[in-house]
C-alpha cells in the first residue's frame, strides 16, 4: 500500500497541465509536456511495482517510442520483461539504457546480471571489467569480477580480481576464503593451504583461522601438517580443547581400550567439539563389528554414553551413541537413542533405516507401520521407507495399502537390484494376503527370470501361492531351492 500511496501522491504533483513550482521566491512554469512525459513514464512505474507486467510493458513501449533517448524508460522495460521472464526482451532493452545514458552505472549492473542469468558469464566479466575501470576503488566491483571470472572459467582472473579488493580493504576473511577455494578448485592444495595460513598469521588472535587451516589439512590426508597447525594452537591457547584432543597418539605399547579411555576427560568436555569426537571413533567400527575385544566394546560404549551427556540437545550423539550400540549387538538400547535423534533431527533418514530395522527384527509391527509411514512423508524418494511400510501393512493385514505404496517404490529402486526384489516379493504376498493366489503366482512368474529365482523368499512365497493353488509338487520344488540358497 505505500507503494501506491506514494504513486496518487506522484501522480497528484502532475495533474494539472500546467504546473507550477516556486524556486527562491519565484514561480516556474513546467512546459506541458514535460508534465505528460514525466505522468507517462510514472505510471508505467506503478503498473511495475503493482506487478501488473504486461501493461507496464506497453507503457513502457509507449513511453520509450516517444522518448527514445531517456534510458530511465528503457531500463523500466528492461525490468519488466525480466519479471514476464522474457530475457532476450529484456537484454534488448537493457542495451538502450547503456547506450542512452552510458555513465549511468546502475543499467550496467543490471545489464551484467541478464547476462548471467542467460548464462553469458563472459559478457557479465566485460561489463565489470569496464566498471573496475570507471570506479577502480570500488572494492564491490571488483569482488563481483572475481566471480563472475570464476565462472566463466577463468579461475586466475577471479584470483587477480581478489587481490584488487585485498589492496582496497586489506586482508579479511571473506576474500581469504574465497581465494581459497579457488586455489582448491584448481587442484592447487599447498596455495589454497598457504591462504588459510597467511589468514591466520594475519590474525594471530583469531584461533578459529588455525583451525580451519588444521582441517583442510586433514581433510586432504597430511596428518603431519595438521598436527603441526594443532600445536602451534596449544602453544598459543594450552586449554584449546580440540587441539588437545587432535595431538592425543595412541602409545604403541598400549591396547585400542587404553587409548579410547585417556579420552573421557575430552568426551566429557562440552567445549570440545562433537565432529572432533566423532572422528576419533570412527576408525574403530569395523572392530567393533568383529567383536572379540569386549574391552574395547565397553570403552566405545560409555564414550557414547559421555557424549548424549555432554552434547544432550545434538542429534549427532544420540547417533553415533545409537550406532554404537546397534553395531554392538545391543539393538533394545540403540533403539532409545534413535527415536532421541529424530526428535531432535528428522532429516538423517539413515537413522530411520536403522530404526526401522530394529523395529522389523523385533516384529515390533503396531509401532513399525506409522513410523514407516512418516518415513514415507519425510522422505518421498526413499524406497526403503516404503518396503518398510509395506512389510508392516501385510502383517497387519492391509494388503491393498501394501500394494499402493510397494508398487511405487519398485519405480524407485534403480538400480538397487536387491532392495527391488524384496520389494517385489511384499508384493507377491500382497497378492496372497488378499487370498488372490492367482495374481500372486502370475507375478512371481514374471519376477522370476529377472532375478526372482536367487532370491530365497520370492522362491518360498511363490511355493506357498502355488500350495494354495493345489499344486503340490511344483510347490515343494521351489521351498527346497529357498532352503538350498539360505544354506548356502
Amino acid at each position: 500500500m505505500k507503494i501506491s500511496v506514494l504513486v496518487i501522491v506522484t501522480l497528484f504533483s502532475f495533474s494539472t497541465l500546467c504546473a507550477q513550482n516556486t524556486l527562491d521566491g519565484q514561480a516556474k512554469i513546467v512546459p506541458e509536456k514535460e508534465v505528460e512525459r514525466q505522468s507517462d513514464f510514472v505510471n508505467a512505474e506503478r503498473e511495475r511495482l503493482l506487478g501488473h507486467h504486461d501493461k507496464a510493458i506497453e507503457l513502457y513501449k509507449k513511453f520509450t517510442y516517444d522518448n527514445p533517448d531517456i534510458g530511465a524508460g528503457w531500463y523500466g522495460l528492461a525490468r519488466s520483461y525480466v519479471s514476464k521472464n522474457d530475457p532476450a526482451n529484456a537484454l534488448d532493452a537493457i542495451v538502450k539504457a547503456v547506450e542512452k545514458e552510458p555513465a549511468n552505472e546502475w543499467y550496467q549492473i543490471y545489464q551484467a546480471d541478464i547476462f548471467e542469468k542467460i548464462g553469458r558469464a563472459k559478457d557479465a566479466v566485460k561489463v565489470y571489467e569496464n566498471l573496475t575501470k570507471r570506479f577502480p576503488n570500488t572494492y564491490e566491483f571488483w569482488d563481483k569480477l572475481a566471480y563472475l571470472a570464476v565462472l566463466s572459467g577463468d579461475p586466475k582472473g577471479g584470483l587477480e580480481a581478489l587481490d584488487r579488493v585485498e589492496k582496497i580493504r586489506g586482508i579479511d576473511e571473506e576474500t581469504s576464503m574465497e581465494k581459497h577455494l579457488i586455489y582448491v578448485g584448481m587442484g592447487d592444495s599447498k596455495k589454497a593451504a598457504a591462504e588459510l595460513q597467511r589468514l591466520a598469521d594475519f590474525y594471530p588472535d583469531r584461533l578459529e583461522y588455525r583451525h580451519r587451516l588444521a582441517q583442510y589439512y586433514e581433510a586432504m590426508g597430511d596428518k603431519v601438517s595438521a598436527k603441526k597447525v594443532y600445536e602451534d594452537i596449544l602453544r598459543r591457547d594450552a586449554n584449546d580443547p580440540v587441539a588437545k584432543l587432535a595431538v592425543l597418539e595412541k602409545d604403541k605399547s598400549s591396547s585400542d581400550a587404553a587409548y579410547l579411555a585417556s579420552l573421557k576427560p575430552l568426551f566429557s568436555d562440552p567445549k570440545v567439539s562433537i565432529d572432533a569426537k566423532i572422528k576419533e571413533v570412527l576408525p574403530y567400527f569395523p572392530k567393533l563389528d568383529a567383536g572379540g575385544d569386549a574391552a574395547l566394546t565397553q570403552t566405545l560404549l560409555e564414550l557414547g554414553g559421555l557424549m548424549e551427556k555432554a552434547h544432550p540437545q545434538d542429534p549427532k550423539a544420540w547417533s553415533l551413541s545409537g550406532d554404537l550400540l546397534y553395531h554392538a549387538n545391543r539393538p533394545a538400547e540403540a533403539l532409545e537413542r534413535y527415536r532421541k535423534c529424530i526428535q531432535l533431527n528428522p532429516t538423517v533418514f539413515s537413522v530411520w533405516e536403522n530404526t526401522l530395522d530394529i523395529l522389523a527384527e523385533q516384529k515390533n509391527y503396531n509401532e513399525m507401520l506409522p513410523l514407516a509411514e512418516q518415513a514415507m512423508d519425510a522422505f518421498p524418494n526413499q524406497p526403503k521407507a516404503y518396503y518398510y511400510y509395506g512389510l508392516a501393512a501385510n502383517i497387519k493385514g492391509k494388503h491393498d495399502d501394501a500394494l499402493s505404496q510397494l508398487e511405487q517404490a519398485v519405480l524407485m529402486t534403480g538400480n538397487n537390484f536387491a532392495l527391488r526384489l524384496d520389494i517385489q516379493d511384499q508384493i507377491g504376498l500382497a497378492y496372497s494376503g488378499k487370498k488372490d493366489f492367482a495374481a500372486a503366482v502370475q507375478y512371481y512368474e514374471q519376477i522370476l527370470p529377472k532375478g526372482g529365482d536367487k532370491h530365497p523368499g520370492i522362491l518360498e512365497h511363490y511355493g506357498d501361492a502355488l500350495f494354495q493353488k493345489g499344486e503340490r509338487g511344483a510347490a515343494v520344488e521351489l521351498w527346497k531351492k529357498a532352503n538350498a540358497i539360505r544354506k548356502s
